[in-house]
């Protein structure tokens, strides 16, 4: 698995450079067009994630470098689980870049109240905010490729890059009709929103949100590694 991620980090390097720059540029565009700096971290994070991952598995493919890898020293598996890797660290890396560029953003707008660019970008904004956009940015920026590579493992990019509108596409109206069936929240969920809101509630909540997104990566990881040992080239 390590030979894979630095395989992967190495070949990515130069692309994720520039896709951070992207990231920065587009993060900085929302948060003045919004009025808010809660979409830094999460914008950040999925952008280095999804830009670099779907660039690499593409490479795969147009360079054949998956025929390559099988004749090299690495078993399915840790062709499978280094790649995984390398998901799991463009996220952490454009989350942890994410948060660096909130942090100078709030120091500018303390720098300078007055200036107009800066007001009301953080109100309402505290600890607890902030680490729920942290949670929030891992679990949006993991989701999607918890079902991609599976897909991608089992039929290739350009199949899976099908397949994957065609399951959203039949996932949002279930979605939308459940929603809409639902009818108001039980007290229960309101009895939950209302104890997630304390300080024990927010960090016992984004423990749970991350401990639950390492496990279904573990899973997809695991079904994508039977998926791939399967596939014939």
């Amino acid at each position: 698995m390590k030979t894979m991620l630095m395989f992967d980090l190495l070949t990515a390097k130069k692309l994720a450079r520039s896709q951070l720059l992207l990231g920065v540029v587009v993060a900085l565009v929302l948060t003045v067009s919004t009025g808010s700096a809660l979409c830094i971290m999460p914008i950040m994070a999925l952008m280095l994630a999804y830009s670099v991952g779907f660039t690499l598995v593409a490479f795969d493919e147009r360079n054949d470098w998956e025929r390559f890898r099988l004749t090299l020293p690495l078993s399915r598996a840790n062709v499978v689980q280094g790649r995984y890797a390398t998901f799991v660290v463009m996220t952490l890396v454009g989350l942890v870049l994410g948060m660096a560029v909130t942090a100078i953003v709030y120091g500018l707008s303390l720098a300078f109240p007055q200036t107009e660019l800066f007001v009301g970008l953080f109100e309402g904004m505290d600890w607890q905010i902030g680490l729920g956009m942290v949670a929030a940015s891992i679990a949006f920026s993991l989701a999607l490729w918890l079902v991609a590579l599976p897909l991608v493992a089992r039929f290739g990019m350009t199949k899976a890059v099908r397949y994957l509108p065609l399951a959203f596409i039949i996932l949002l109206p279930i979605g939308t009709v459940l929603v809409q069936k639902a009818g108001p929240p039980p007290a229960f969920v309101l009895d939950l929103a209302t104890w997630a809101s304390t300080p024990t509630g927010t960090v016992t909540l984004v423990a749970a949100v991350i401990a639950l997104m390492a496990v279904l990566t573990v899973l997809s990881c695991m079904l994508s590694v039977k998926l791939y040992e399967r596939r014939e080239f």
